[in-house]
């Protein structure tokens, strides 16, 4: 049913985009069209984009699976 409900919100956002004048309702309903939002990046700022490290790139600290155990298996105290 959400799955109905999307498609058709989606759907009515379509119609009061379009401003053909053949949508006869309250626009509000529907969330608007979102506007381009163009990015011009200079090669400067292309370039130190190119020098930060990914997050998946060469660390392993953090948060980890280490040491975890699968359902009802008990921890082996020594």
């Amino acid at each position: 049913m959400a799955c109905v409900q999307r498609t058709l919100m989606n759907l009515g956002g379509l119609a009061v985009a379009e401003d053909d004048g053949l949508f006869s309702g309250d626009p509000s309903w529907f969330p608007k069209k979102s506007k381009e939002n163009p990015q011009n990046f200079t090669d400067n700022q292309l370039q130190e984009g190119k020098n930060v490290t990914g997050l998946q790139m060469g660390i392993n600290r953090g948060a980890s699976q280490a040491g975890m155990t699968s359902y009802r298996m008990l921890r082996q105290i020594l």
